[in-house]
């Protein structure tokens, strides 16, 4: 499969995303930005290290080499940290605005009510009625919530 054709795959599942899963997608894209900046400081960091040392230009580029296929492998685990979620559907108890960019959101699930801290995603919680059913998708390492289902806006 060609790079054309690999492009071509993905523009067409972009167009076919439904409302949550483009805004997971972007969550996720922004989040994987921060961390590509590690790897491409410690190149720069290399570059300007081997040219103060006066390091052989094939030596450098070898340990270019390593330092791309390292970052490669980071933010491939990175990625994977990020790709799973475990939904939640309940009656949304209470929304409360943490600081400037969290949110502390208590969903009613059965008899037991579930805590859940966001980080990213609850933007769209605010905007709900309190006790409505909602389906949350929500992943612990990045703290990233996503309305996937709402009934009732305030």
């Amino acid at each position: 499969m060609g790079i054309r054709d690999r492009f071509a795959d993905q523009y067409a599942r972009q167009k076919t995303m439904t409302g949550p899963e483009k805004k997971a997608n972007d969550i996720i894209g922004k989040l994987m930005m921060r961390k590509a900046i590690v790897p491409i400081a410690a190149m720069v960091v290399l570059v300007a290290i081997g040219i103060v040392a006066k390091i052989p230009w094939w030596a450098l580029l070898g340990l270019e080499i390593l330092a791309a296929v390292g970052g490669y492998f980071y933010l491939k685990n990175e990625g994977k940290k990020y790709q799973e979620f475990t939904p939640y559907v309940g009656n949304l108890i209470s929304v409360e605005k943490k600081g400037k960019d969290g949110h502390t959101v208590l969903i009613k699930q059965g008899k037991k009510p579930i805590k859940l801290d966001l980080k990213y995603g609850g933007e769209d919680l605010e905007k709900l009625k309190k006790n409505t059913l909602v389906q949350i998708t929500y992943n612990p390492v990045g703290k990233i919530g996503v309305v996937v289902t709402r009934n009732n806006f305030k």
